[in-house]
């Protein structure tokens, strides 16, 4: 729907160039003097070099002056308009969308809002073809992970939208309307707002001894790092209440669980500055700005949160626990179509666990396959593994396949469910229940061990149209009978990679970066543009009654 409003505005603007005149509307005296000064400083301008950098909408900020005549849009004769306010005001709020006052030389026009207005017309445009777009597309690429302009991928005019704000439109409503649809854009983009608004980004980082090598200093660590994060004042002690209601409710707002246990991932979430977290924040928004529409139905599962979520008809119907992938074996990011559910399957061992972990099980325990109801294969015959000499078998000589014969105790449990993929991951039940207790659950060797697994398939199934195999799934798998079961209705799976989400309190929770994946993104885009080492609010234009005069830097 956005897509086709923005189209037909499109159009609209194509037809005005073509019906009106370069003017469109009578100019005041005072903006016909501040016309003529535009076009005197750069009509014979191939480039706009500002601060001693190229704006990135250089060439695209001259060439809409020029079809333009030159009129303003930001400024008057003395001081910035009510648009340039609005404007200037946007960027200064730029983290509330996950951005960087910087990107759009906020403090560059701040100063030249002073000393230079007629560049700060220039540059306001800029900013305002940088912003709609980032809002947009985002801003950062994902293969190369830098900053860029991503304004070929744009399917509108951004010179319509800028008239759209000339036409008397707000700012922040032109821009808004370019926002992701997504609810969990929503959702987190509110959460980042009330981060910001209740909490300082520091850049301190803290060092949290283990736990169980000296429990003291871990403790005081804990202490000194809620005080550091503004978490509590310096009247709370670490023996008080009230720190362990802080350092609870941190570990919620962590994605933890909330016991006031200062264990690995608490230690590794308080080290961290409330800076880095604004940063996953901003990269978790960018990341919805790189995504197309869902489907109706589909499976979400969000690595780092831990979670699956099993959407129909565009509702959340159903929301699970996941075991995913170790820090060695890490849960690729993809998509994928669910085609097929299994019940009581077998597992064929991949090579990689095959050759390493069960070649060293076998070497130590000559009934191992048998206790593991592991059958050993040699070109394509079974093979008894109590005749091989595993001790002469090595993983470069490894030729056999494995496979677990289906039942309780198979490593892929009594269901799974299969969606074709490069990287041969699923997702399947788990005889290893106990894991989904954790609050941070990265174990598996790449594939997805899902919580309830059952629940999930007979709500697809009914779905689907088969209830009654629906109806029937207990049964099928208690006889341990293993049955293929064909989707008539193939749909998406996404394996996706968020370590910032939104709550329903309004809150964002931060998860941790289990495999380290957001450092590379943050340090070539977000961390480029930090000037500052504390914020609490930008300092924001201050409109007085005329709404014409912009504060003071404080």
């Amino acid at each position: 729907m956005k897509r086709y409003l923005i189209n037909i505005l499109t159009f609209a603007y194509l037809v005005s160039l073509i019906s009106c005149s370069v003017n469109s509307r009578e100019l005041t005296e005072e903006e016909i003097e501040i016309s003529e000064n535009l076009k005197s400083r750069f009509e014979s301008s191939s480039a706009l070099v500002f601060g001693g950098d190229t704006l990135l909408a250089s060439k695209d900020v001259l060439a809409f002056y020029k079809s333009k005549d030159y009129q303003p849009i930001w400024i008057g004769t003395t001081d910035l308009n009510k648009k340039g306010t609005e404007m200037l005001q946007l960027i200064a709020k730029a983290r509330d969308y996950g951005l960087m006052p910087e990107m759009f030389g906020y403090k560059l026009i701040r100063q030249m809002k002073d000393t230079a207005l007629l560049d700060a017309e220039m540059m306001l445009t800029n900013a305002f073809f940088l912003f709609t777009t980032h809002v947009d597309v985002g801003c950062v690429d994902p293969e190369t992970y830098e900053y860029v302009w991503k304004k070929d991928s744009l399917d509108y005019s951004l010179e319509a939208e800028l008239e759209r704000v000339i036409d008397g439109e707000k700012v922040e409503d032109v821009i808004a309307s370019h926002e992701p649809d997504f609810w969990d854009y929503h959702q987190l983009k509110a959460g980042l707002g009330k981060f910001l608004d209740e909490n300082v980004l520091d850049t301190n980082e803290f060092e949290i001894p283990a736990f169980k090598d000296d429990s003291v200093k871990c403790y005081k660590a804990a202490h000194l790092a809620l005080l550091g994060h503004h978490y509590i004042d310096s009247s709370v002690t670490n023996k008080d209440t009230t720190f362990i209601e802080a350092l609870k409710e941190f570990q919620r707002l962590n994605g933890l669980l909330d016991d006031a246990i200062v264990g690995k991932w608490t230690g590794k979430a308080l080290s961290k500055s409330n800076l880095d977290r604004y940063y996953r924040a901003a990269l978790s928004l960018e990341k919805w700005r790189w995504k197309k529409e869902y489907p109706e139905q589909y499976i979400r599962v969000n690595i780092p949160e831990f979670k699956l979520y099993y959407v129909d008809s565009n509702e959340v119907k159903r929301k699970h626990r996941v075991v995913v992938g170790a820090p060695i074996t890490e849960t690729p990011e993809f998509q994928a179509t669910l085609r097929t559910l299994v019940t009581n399957p077998f597992w064929h061992v991949p090579y990689s666990i095959a050759s390493t972990e069960i070649l060293h099980g076998a070497r130590k325990d000559s009934a191992y396959f048998n206790k593991r109801g592991y059958q050993v294969f040699k070109n394509g015959e079974v093979v008894n593994p109590k005749e091989i000499n595993w001790s002469d078998v090595r993983e470069g000589n490894f030729g056999y396949r494995i496979r677990q014969d289906g039942g309780g105790g198979n490593s892929l449990g009594r269901i799974k469910f299969l969606f074709p993929n490069e990287h041969s991951v699923f997702l399947h039940d788990t005889p290893s229940k106990s894991l989904f207790a954790n609050d941070v659950r990265a174990y598996s060797h790449g594939c997805v061990r899902l919580h309830n697994p059952f629940d999930l398939a007979r709500a697809i199934l009914i779905a689907d149209d088969k209830a009654i195999v629906a109806d029937s799934l207990d049964s099928i798998t208690r006889r341990g009978i293993q049955k293929v079961i064909e989707l008539a209705n193939p749909f998406e799976v996404y394996l996706e990679y968020f370590t910032a989400t939104g709550d329903s309190s309004g809150n964002v929770i931060f998860h941790a970066d289990i495999y380290g994946r957001d450092e590379k993104f943050i340090e070539r885009s977000f961390k480029k543009f930090e000037t500052i080492k504390h914020y609490k609010n930008v300092p924001q234009p201050a409109k007085n009654e005329e709404n014409t005069t912009v504060a003071s830097n404080s």
